[in-house]
């Protein structure tokens, strides 16, 4: 890609339908793509005191389209995060492997709220998020300072193991517990900073995947920005972010929302996110 093309696509969010925006990205031109696509299910919470209108394509998208895009579009040796719903991951699943991706996991993220939606009575509440874990080729994950592990440095878990370290250097599938960022964030959040969006993603919680799955100065993208989560979350740890956002007022509020912590990044020292120093590029071994 030349020079002038990349700088296109450099911190840049468009409001524009994400499969538009798929139509100008050229091939391997993002480091990591971590986003939320419309499930199909043409959600709408008619009990909040100030209801969401529907979100734009969650009466369905193209897939199977997304997912092809998807993987086009990401470098070899990369990660993918791909939000989803339990009675949407099977075809999700499906869809993001006939692309290519290998599915590695699927995480299972704590909400900080829970949700409301369908049998009250008879069902369980959901109060997590599903997060389908790809890769595309083969990328280990960054050393990082995220967490701490609670055995004492040094100790030894088994013998012939190596001696524990001071950070986890392996993560689980379920991130529960005060220890762990939440997904999304609640209402009292929303009221307080006047965004309201359905699925307001953590910003914590996405510069946890961030960090683990790429380097600064790295890509970023997501098709499905929403309120500006992602962009957010790379600006903070130091990556550069790319996306697509739909609705006009929720492109509004993320480009807000970017400025402002544009502006807050500029007045501190720059921050290099919490990869360890001098790490070596995962593809590279």
């Amino acid at each position: 890609m030349r020079r002038d093309e990349a700088d296109s696509f450099n911190n840049r969010l468009f409001c524009i339908d994400c499969m538009k925006l798929f139509a100008k990205i050229p091939d391997s031109t993002v480091s990591l793509i971590v986003t939320d696509p419309p499930y199909g299910i043409s959600y709408q919470n008619h009990f909040a005191k100030q209801p969401h209108a529907m979100l734009a394509g969650d009466t369905g998208i193209d897939y199977e389209r997304m997912a092809r895009e998807s993987y086009r579009i990401l470098r070899d040796n990369s990660h993918a995060y791909f939000f989803t719903r339990f009675d949407c991951y099977p075809h999700h699943y499906a869809c993001l492997q006939a692309a290519g991706f290998q599915v590695k996991n699927c995480l299972i993220i704590e909400k900080n709220t829970i949700g409301g939606l369908g049998d009250l009575q008879g069902s369980f509440a959901n109060n997590a998020e599903w997060v389908i874990f790809c890769q595309k080729g083969r990328r280990t994950f960054n050393r990082t300072t995220l967490l701490q592990n609670r055995k004492k440095e040094g100790a030894l878990f088994h013998t012939g193991r190596k001696p524990s370290e001071k950070y986890k250097t392996r993560f689980p599938a379920c991130w529960f517990g005060a220890e762990y960022p939440k997904a999304t964030y609640n209402s009292t959040w929303q009221k307080k900073h006047q965004i309201y969006h359905p699925t307001v993603k953590n910003t914590d919680c996405l510069s946890w995947l961030i960090q683990l799955s790429s380097l600064p100065g790295d890509l970023v993208f997501d098709g499905y920005m929403g309120t500006g989560s992602t962009a957010l979350a790379a600006i903070q740890t130091g990556r550069r972010y790319l996306g697509a956002e739909i609705h006009p007022e929720y492109y509004a509020i993320a480009q807000r929302r970017i400025q402002e912590v544009m502006l807050h990044e500029s007045i501190k020292t720059p921050r290099q996110g919490n990869a360890a120093h001098d790490p070596r590029r995962p593809d590279a071994g």
